[in-house]
């Protein structure tokens, strides 16, 4: 294969990933809009639907893009590029809430901000990665955290420790898959990926009278179940449910794939800003008029609402990516004085 057919090739399957995102982030706005328009019994379970594989599908391309080395140049870019950046956002988000709610502001970095919670998992996932990677049959190691992790008291939604150890086997496999197969997606016939993605909806319909905890991964079983082994036995259930829906998303977002994907290079943009828009739109009454809209054609209309929404928070995070890459500031701290000369050592 000459360079430019190999450079040729890994752009295509770059280009599956930009898809990837850029479906899932869509749908991660749409599922927060849903959140407060679900008042049907069929919108209830199109969110349950997309709660039981958007964020695992996440939580895996996020480990197909994660080294299992971490030495000071991935150092620093963890550091600036996705602690600053949630520090940052867990700052302004709570002024946001504060100035609406018109209480006192309160800063609290441990309690991570609504949707902030997956930048504090990326923190910790991608520092326990180079350890995980040192052992035999990481995933295993990482599914059993996961089912622990319910039994654990103190893994609640505090540094969110619940949510990054229940979502951690996805991000291992993600690992694991890019590790094998370098960035290309998994590629299933449409028709079984859809068939895959009909389990997930029936799933859905089963699990109708769960509460939503179980598909955010947020609480311990004690929480949600009578009996502990109940819980961790409904874990496990998630777990193979949601893997599946992982692989049938995937496949088809792989399908899909255009010149518009080149929006999800920036999708951590529209993730962040998200959050201000739906929290605003809330408190200024902006969807009443979907909610006016007759129930089949509101989720149609949400739909359409998220993408327009994370198409623009997309372009704009293009625009302005200081705002969701500090590495900017690493560089100003560590310039040079003027006349161009290198500090001395002491």
């Amino acid at each position: 294969m000459t360079a430019v057919a190999a450079a040729r090739q890994a752009r295509n399957r770059a280009v599956g990933l930009d898809a990837a995102r850029f479906v899932l982030i869509v749908l991660v706005v749409a599922g927060h809009l849903l959140e407060h328009l679900r008042h049907a019994p069929h919108l209830d379970l199109l969110y349950r639907f997309i709660y039981l594989f958007h964020m695992p599908a996440f939580a895996f391309l996020s480990g197909m893009v994660a080294s299992d080395e971490l030495d000071r140049r991935r150092a620093r870019r963890l550091l600036f590029g996705i602690v600053g950046v949630y520090l940052l956002h867990q700052a302004l988000a709570r002024a946001l809430e504060a100035w609406l709610s018109g209480k006192a502001f309160a800063y609290q970095p441990e309690i991570p901000y609504w949707a902030l919670w997956y930048l504090m998992s990326l923190v910790w996932w991608r520092l326990s990665l180079p350890l995980l990677a040192t052992l035999r049959h990481p995933l295993l190691w990482a599914i059993g955290l996961a089912l622990l992790a319910g039994l654990w008291p103190a893994a609640g939604y505090g540094w969110a420790l619940s949510r990054t150890l229940g979502f951690l086997p996805f991000f291992v496999a993600g690992h694991l898959w890019a590790r094998g197969r370098g960035m290309r997606l998994p590629r299933i016939p449409w028709p079984v990926a859809a068939m895959m993605l009909g389990v997930l909806l029936v799933v859905a319909w089963l699990t109708r009278g769960f509460h939503l905890q179980w598909y955010y991964n947020g609480a311990g079983y004690a929480n949600l179940w009578p009996d502990p082994w109940q819980g961790l036995a409904w874990r496990a259930v998630y777990l193979a449910v949601a893997g599946l829906g992982v692989a049938a998303v995937l496949a088809l977002c792989a399908r899909a794939a255009g010149s518009w994907t080149v929006l999800g290079q920036y999708s951590i943009a529209a993730y962040v800003l998200h959050i201000y828009l739906v929290k605003y739109a809330l408190h200024a009454g902006w969807l009443k008029p979907l909610v006016a809209l007759p129930v089949e054609l509101r989720f149609a209309a949400l739909l359409a609402v998220s993408t327009v929404v994370a198409a623009c928070f997309c372009l704009l995070g293009r625009r302005v990516p200081w705002l969701f890459d500090l590495d900017w500031l690493y560089r100003w701290l560590g310039r040079q004085p003027e006349g161009g000369q290198a500090p001395t050592r002491g």
